[in-house]
């Protein structure tokens, strides 16, 4: 009996990632300023693969996305970069929003203070890294100019990024919740 439920959750766990890996390439810039920053909708099957399988099979959803996007997008160091910073913001958006969630019942109040402490984590995560790392990496490594100072393009461009992303995804992932979270509930107690 547990082989079986290792089997399922395991493909439950493949499926989820081909559609997040699906989304990835459903992806448009929102900051003009900061164009190889784009929104796509890959966190949402990770998040409901948090709440259904719980929070080492998102890591793995994450993951397996990253790298089948990675390899099959082309393999070199800046992307590498790309596809490493993008799982790290999964990371840090989708795992607040989980552990204030999973015990509680879905209210308006709970998921907009889940969805803020996302987006707050992932907006001081993602802005120190780009400034401290990413950004200098890409000016290395590519050449890459910027228009202003890198401060500037983090205060203008990283920081409204990823607090429009934390928003929308936070708010399509309630939407989506709030319609299945009995059917979430039904599945997660298949997989205990």
């Amino acid at each position: 009996m547990r082989n079986s439920i290792s089997v399922r959750r395991g493909a439950v766990a493949a499926c989820l990632a081909a559609i997040s890996y699906v989304l990835m390439y459903f992806s448009f810039v929102i900051i003009p300023i900061v164009p190889f920053m784009k929104l796509d909708f890959s966190d949402i099957p990770i998040l409901l693969g948090l709440f259904i399988l719980g929070p080492w099979a998102g890591l793995e959803i994450a993951a397996i996305r990253s790298i089948i996007y990675f390899v099959l997008t082309g393999v070199s160091l800046p992307h590498m970069i790309g596809v490493g910073l993008s799982f790290v913001a999964t990371m840090v958006f989708c795992y607040p929003l989980y552990f204030m969630m999973r015990d509680k019942n879905f209210t308006l109040k709970n998921a907009v203070l889940a969805i803020a402490a996302s987006m707050i984590s992932l907006t001081v995560v993602l802005s120190l890294t780009n400034f401290f790392v990413t950004i200098p990496l890409y000016m290395n490594l590519l050449g890459m100019k910027l228009g202003m100072p890198l401060s500037k393009m983090v205060l203008f461009g990283v920081v409204p990024f990823n607090l429009i992303k934390g928003a929308i995804i936070g708010g399509l992932f309630a939407l989506v919740y709030c319609r299945l979270e009995s059917w979430v509930s039904v599945q997660a107690h298949k997989f205990v």
